[in-house]
């Protein structure tokens, strides 16, 4: 009675469970069959009961005879439904027994696909992500594993660019013509499926290619493939634009169940996510190309092109005229207008400059108010004449439009030379430009000027400057001094160091520019002297502070190449009594592109001696990220340029936003120069930016002048905080 009770209960249980199951006897023959396993399976009683399972299910009836042998009660394997579509299947099987013998087995089947699905895809995916693989081979290996589940599908993928066309990233099995065909078409709302779907920001299933009126304009790029069959799904960034989309071709009808859903859902989210991180690679790569706010070609990729177009210049032989740009009187804006009307005109400068351009020029911002345009294909000089006369011209009429009723009067100055003519040479081509530009300014402003070897007098006037700081290196208290410009902390205001600035202050000739005898300094090797005397009189200042701040010194390229560096810091903090950790090395990229083992070398034996490396100017330069792979810093520093153009977009604060996320993933703090208002005070600490400097906070004082500012920044600091609160 008690095996006839069990029996029973277990025939009850059989027909209620909510899977699909069957009751096999040893011989695997089919004894009863559930509603689930028609569902699952496709075959119903009539088809199976006192059958042998082998017939009409011979992966299942595999399966059983795996798990008899091996002893195990669990398996799982792959089916394909009526539909074609894979189905991932997990068996399980409990043994019935009668007077000790096994008679029966009831066996489980789960459906066990959209886990299977998600998993695999996920877990291929993420890995490749991970392994930071371009994302055109990540998508082709989305494309690739999706077809595997999908029999008699192409998959393709799209993204949107920012002119609303069709970028082709990624298609394995269609062919290369096809995707030659769509790259490049802009969206609208009858561009086949994928031009449709993205333009109307949903989904577009086309069943009939052959006769829909989407596909009017594109039947004979897709007809030699035969597909009739085109479904597209727009892939939509977190803003609810649409990045692109992804498309299913067939030569049938496609099915529009549960499965396909769920495919449809996951392609969704990996593509988002490959996407994503080719936005966040082109900002990083925008960072190191591009001047932040202007959004032209920076230094480092102009330098670049110089030499490309040089190379083309000779094989075509023509010639090029390289124009240098300078604004005059822009001090008098930022310094009277502000720093934001500084920009805007910076910008305006920008937008000229590329109307000014010709098909092939490059113009580029190269740091400041200074501003490069390389005319190509010149005939005859005349050519080059001509383009600096439509240059100034278009310059003073635009920077006088923005500045009517301000009272002042800037514009620009330019001064150009010829390649091959005035040297064979790109790099002597760029000096004698300069020249060009010194003697304009020097002859009104205003103007543009020819380089001629009359020029020879400005190199002269720039020896005579450099004579006069070897003899204020002599003496260097007579003339020179350091300024300390104070760093905070945002979260909380604290005062968390000074950057130590040189001065100089010419007996003739007044305050000298930090840029333009530092500029010397290094062309003429004095930057060595100079850079070692910043470091004295900065750490012996610092080791008389009653507070433990931090000193910052920014170190050249110039100096880390010296044998005896680290030696000789190492013997002034102990002479001074400074600890290691209070002084701060600012390097910038630039220290390491000319010798990346040697600096690299230099910079691990000073973070030795406890003294903490910070990278400076951090993408304005070249570019920045391998550099954070190979070496630990203790901080990055973002440029003045960067922080200007908070105020004016999202855009600016996404490239903010990015820089900060990067230093954060790998644990360096960030620390912001050049912060002028309040708004931009408030937008960085939003942003999460650790720390900053700036006039906002205090413009660069003498050493004597430090505790009645500390004193008044204690003030101002705790009005910030009732402010923030």
């Amino acid at each position: 009675m008690a095996e006839d009770e069990s029996l029973w209960l277990t025939s009850r249980a059989f027909k209620e469970v909510n899977a699909a199951a069957i009751i096999v006897d040893d011989q695997a023959h089919v004894l009863s069959i559930n509603g689930q396993f028609f569902h699952l399976i496709g075959i119903g009683a009539d088809g199976l009961l006192e059958k042998p399972l082998h017939i009409h299910c011979p992966e299942i009836a595999a399966s059983i005879e795996h798990l008899r042998r091996e002893g195990k009660s669990h398996d799982e394997f792959l089916i394909r439904d009526q539909s074609d579509h894979p189905v991932w299947i997990q068996l399980s099987i409990r043994t019935i027994s009668e007077a000790g013998a096994p008679i029966r087995q009831v066996v489980t089947l789960t459906d066990i696909t959209y886990a299977k699905l998600h998993d695999g895809l996920y877990h291929k995916i993420l890995e490749a992500l991970i392994q930071d693989r371009p994302v055109g081979q990540i998508l082709n290996l989305l494309c690739t594993e999706v077809e595997q589940f999908l029999r008699g599908v192409s998959m393709s993928i799209l993204r949107v660019d920012a002119d609303g066309r069709l970028r082709h990233i990624a298609a394995p099995n269609l062919p290369d013509r096809y995707c030659r065909a769509i790259d490049g078409i802009r969206i609208g709302p009858k561009v086949g499926s994928c031009g449709t779907a993205a333009f109307r920001g949903e989904q577009v299933l086309v069943h009939d290619i052959p006769n829909d009126p989407l596909w009017e304009d594109f039947r004979d790029a897709v007809a030699p493939m035969g597909f009739t069959t085109c479904w597209s799904i727009p892939i939509c960034a977190k803003d609810g634009s649409v990045a692109g989309t992804f498309a299913f071709y067939a030569q049938q009808p496609l099915p529009q169940t549960a499965f396909m859903s769920h495919m449809v859902d996951i392609c969704g989210r990996l593509c988002r996510l490959a996407l994503e991180k080719r936005e966040y690679e082109d900002k990083i790569q925008y960072l190191a190309h591009n001047d932040m706010l202007t959004g032209l070609a920076n230094r480092a990729f102009f330098q670049t092109r110089l030499f490309e177009e040089a190379q083309r210049s000779i094989r075509q032989k023509t010639s090029l005229a390289l124009h240098m740009i300078d604004l005059d009187r822009f001090k008098e804006i930022n310094d009277g207008l502000g720093h934001p009307v500084g920009d805007e005109v910076l910008c305006i400068v920008a937008d000229t400059l590329k109307s000014a351009a010709r098909n092939g020029d490059v113009v580029a911002r190269l740091g400041g108010d200074e501003f490069v345009l390389l005319q190509v294909a010149v005939r005859r000089k005349e050519q080059a004449e001509a383009r600096a006369h439509e240059i100034i011209s278009a310059l003073d009429t635009a920077i006088q439009n923005r500045l009517v009723g301000t009272g002042i009067k800037a514009g620009a100055s330019a001064g150009f030379a010829v390649f091959p003519q005035d040297a064979d040479d790109m790099d002597m081509v760029v000096r004698h430009a300069d020249m060009a530009l010194y003697q304009a300014k020097s002859d009104g402003k205003g103007v543009w000027r020819a380089f001629d070897l009359t020029m020879a007098e400005a190199l002269h006037r720039r020896r005579t400057l450099e004579g006069d700081l070897r003899v204020a290196l002599a003496n260097p208290a007579d003339n020179l001094w350091v300024a300390y410009q104070p760093q905070v902390r945002l979260s909380d205001s604290a005062i968390i160091g000074f950057e130590a600035l040189a001065r100089w202050t010419h007996p003739h000739l007044g305050e000298i520019s930090p840029v333009q005898f530092i500029q010397v300094a290094e062309e003429s090797g004095l930057i060595g002297c100079l850079g070692r005397w910043i470091l004295e009189s900065a750490c012996n200042t610092a080791a008389h502070w009653q507070d433990p701040n931090g000193i910052s010194v920014n170190l050249s390229a110039l100096q880390i190449f010296e044998d005896d560096l680290v030696e000789f810091i190492q013997e002034l903090l102990i002479r001074t009594g400074l600890a290691p950790n209070r002084l701060e090395l600012e390097v910038t990229e630039s220290i390491l592109i000319e010798n990346t083992d040697r600096g690299l070398h230099t910079l691990r034996r000073l973070k030795a001696l406890g003294i903490r490396i910070a990278m400076d100017d951090f993408g304005t330069g070249y570019s920045s990220l391998s550099y954070l792979q190979t070496f630990s810093f203790d901080k990055i520093k973002i440029d003045r340029s960067f922080v200007n153009g908070l105020e004016r977009g999202v855009h600016a604060r996404a490239i903010i936003r990015a820089v900060i996320g990067l230093a954060h993933a790998i644990d360096v703090p960030v620390i912001a120069e050049g912060v002028e208002t309040g708004i931009q005070f408030e937008l960085l600490r939003d942003q999460g930016c650790d720390e900053i400097q700036g006039y906002f906070v205090g413009r660069p004082m003498s050493a004597d002048m430090l505790e009645a500012w500390r004193f008044d920044w204690r003030n101002r600091s705790l009005g910030l905080a009732r402010r923030a609160s």
